[in-house]
């Protein structure tokens, strides 16, 4: 599957006093790498799956924390897609500074109708996740 990677840098407001990431950010993060895995395929997920009346709620996540990250601290996420079945799917996160292991994860997400109902995939969404041949 292909891995996407992107840039954050950690902001005053994202830290305690002692100038350490705040632990749920990581799960702000993650998501900030799960829009780039989108955005960097030129896909949208709001006009490519909402829009089509489906939305992907957060069912589970975890996390594992290696090391802190630090006010100022330039950060590499990535996120790619690590399990596809009939109605959800599994993203994996890492979280790293320098090349450095800071956080790993991963949050399932349901696809569901817009009346909360979980639905399958259809072929053409499915096809977002499988690499081409």
């Amino acid at each position: 599957m292909k891995t996407i990677e992107t840039q954050i840098r950690v902001r005053y407001a994202e830290t305690d006093m002692s100038g350490i990431a705040y632990n749920a950010n990581y799960l702000v993060w993650f998501e900030a790498a799960r829009g780039e895995f989108f955005w960097q395929q030129g896909r949208d997920y709001a006009r490519d799956i909402e829009a089509r009346g489906y939305h992907w709620p957060v069912v589970e996540a975890n996390l594992r924390y290696h090391a802190p990250a630090f006010y100022g601290d330039m950060l590499t996420a990535r996120a790619w897609v690590s399990e596809v079945k009939s109605r959800a799917l599994t993203i994996r996160y890492e979280i790293l500074r320098d090349g450095k292991k800071l956080c790993t994860g991963f949050t399932t997400h349901m696809n569901v109708d817009n009346n909360g109902h979980p639905a399958p995939f259809p072929d053409d969404i499915r096809k977002l996740f499988t690499p081409e041949e």
